[in-house]
C-alpha cells in the first residue's frame, strides 16, 4: 500500500520563522569570522610568525563571504513578512467580517437591498451583478494591550451602471456614519471605479472589535468602565421638553458621573476566552436642580442595563452587568448616589 506523501510546503507564518532563524544563523556566521580574523591579528601583533598571508587572505575573504550572505538572508524578510500578511488576511479576516455585520444590519443606509454580501478571501477574477465582496489583503494588527485593532479591508461592489455612483456614495456615507462617527473606528477611505464596480479600500484605526484579543495579564483597573457606566446613566437622564416659560427645548433632568474607581475582582480563562469579572463605583448627582434619589436610581438601572456589549479598553466587552449596592448621599450640597456595579468582561486571549 501507497503511503501518502507528507505535505513538505511551510506555511507563511513557517517560512517567516525559518527565514528569521537564517538571519541569526548568518549574523552568528559573521561574527565568528570577525573574531578568527581579530584573533590571526592579534597573533601576529604578540610576533607569531605562523600566521600567513594565505591564513589572512582566507580569513578577510570570509567576512565579505558572511556579509552578502548575511545581506540576502535579510532581504528575505520582508517578502516573507509581507506573505505572512496576505494570509492572515485571507485566513482570518476579522475586519471584513466586521463590515459585512455592519452592512447586513443596516442595508438601507449603504443603498444595497438584494446585493448580496460576500466575504471572500481575495478580489474575485469574474464579476457578476449583482453583488459586494469585501476581502482583505493583509491581516489586522492587534493593539492587545486595548483590544482595538488597525488594518484595511476592501469593499467591491458590482451593480448595472446606472446605479453604481448611487450605491457608492451610500457605501462611503454609511461606513463614516455607522463606524467614524459611531466612535467605533477612525476611517479613512479611498476608492477606484469601473464601468460596471467600484472599490471602496477602508482603512480602519483602532477598531473596537465585538470580541477583542487582549493580553491575559491586562493593567486596566476598571476606572474607564465606571466612567463609562455613570456616562450612561447620564446620557439616560437627558429627557429634553419645551419649556414653557423660553418656549425653548430644555433638559428636564442632567446628572453627572464623580469619582469613578474600578478594581479587577477575579479572572478566569477558558481555551482561549477570558473573563473579567470588575467592580465599579461611581456617584451620580443632578446639575441642574436636586433631583431625588429614586429617579437617579431610575436612571442608573437604564444606564446599566445599556452597558451590555460596550467595549472597554483592556477589559474586553460587557457580557453581564448588574448593580450591587447604591446608598443616597450628598455631593457638596446636592443629594447624590454612590453606586457599586459587577460587570463580567469577555475577551480572547492574546496568543
Amino acid at each position: 500500500m501507497a503511503t501518502a506523501k507528507k505535505n513538505t510546503i511551510p506555511t507563511p507564518v513557517e517560512a517567516l520563522a525559518q527565514a528569521r532563524a537564517l538571519v541569526a544563523e548568518r549574523e552568528a556566521e559573521h561574527e565568528q569570522a570577525e573574531h578568527s580574523a581579530a584573533e590571526l591579528f592579534a597573533r601576529l601583533d604578540s610576533g607569531d610568525a605562523s600566521v600567513t598571508g594565505l591564513d589572512l587572505a582566507t580569513a578577510e575573504a570570509e567576512i565579505k563571504r558572511t556579509v552578502h550572505l548575511l545581506g540576502m538572508a535579510r532581504k528575505r524578510i520582508p517578502a516573507a513578512e509581507r506573505a505572512v500578511k496576505l494570509f492572515e488576511g485571507q485566513t482570518n479576516p476579522v475586519l471584513a467580517e466586521y463590515l459585512r455585520s455592519v452592512i447586513e444590519a443596516n442595508r438601507f443606509n449603504f443603498g444595497m437591498f438584494g446585493v448580496p454580501v460576500e466575504v471572500v478571501s481575495q478580489r474575485p477574477e469574474k464579476l457578476t451583478a449583482p453583488a459586494a465582496y469585501l476581502y482583505q489583503t493583509e491581516g489586522a494588527d492587534y493593539d492587545t494591550a486595548t483590544g482595538r485593532m488597525t488594518g484595511t479591508v476592501h469593499l467591491l461592489v458590482t451593480v448595472p451602471a446606472d446605479g453604481l455612483d448611487t450605491i457608492k456614495e451610500a457605501c462611503v456615507a454609511g461606513i463614516y456614519k455607522l463606524v467614524h462617527h459611531a466612535g467605533h473606528a477612525e476611517v479613512r477611505d479611498s476608492v477606484t471605479t469601473g464601468s460596471d464596480h467600484f472599490v471602496l479600500s477602508v482603512f480602519l484605526k483602532n477598531l473596537e472589535p465585538l470580541m477583542p484579543v487582549i493580553e491575559e495579564q491586562s493593567s486596566v483597573t476598571g476606572i474607564g468602565l465606571a466612567r463609562q457606566l455613570g456616562g450612561l446613566a447620564a446620557t439616560r437622564s437627558k429627557e429634553c421638553v419645551v419649556d414653557p416659560r423660553t418656549d425653548r427645548w430644555a433638559n428636564v433632568h442632567t446628572i453627572m458621573c464623580r469619582r469613578a474607581s474600578g478594581e479587577l475582582v477575579s479572572q478566569s480563562r477558558d481555551g482561549d476566552t477570558v473573563r473579567r469579572k470588575v467592580r465599579a463605583q461611581f456617584i451620580v448627582h443632578g446639575i441642574d436642580r436636586h433631583i431625588d434619589i429614586p429617579e437617579l436610581s431610575q436612571f442608573v438601572a437604564a444606564g446599566v442595563g445599556d452597558a451590555v456589549g460596550i467595549f472597554s479598553p483592556g477589559l474586553g466587552r460587557v457580557e453581564s452587568v448588574k448593580v450591587v449596592d447604591q446608598k443616597a448621599t450628598l455631593f457638596g450640597d446636592r443629594q447624590a448616589l454612590a453606586v457599586t456595579a459587577d460587570a463580567v468582561m469577555i475577551s480572547k486571549a492574546a496568543a
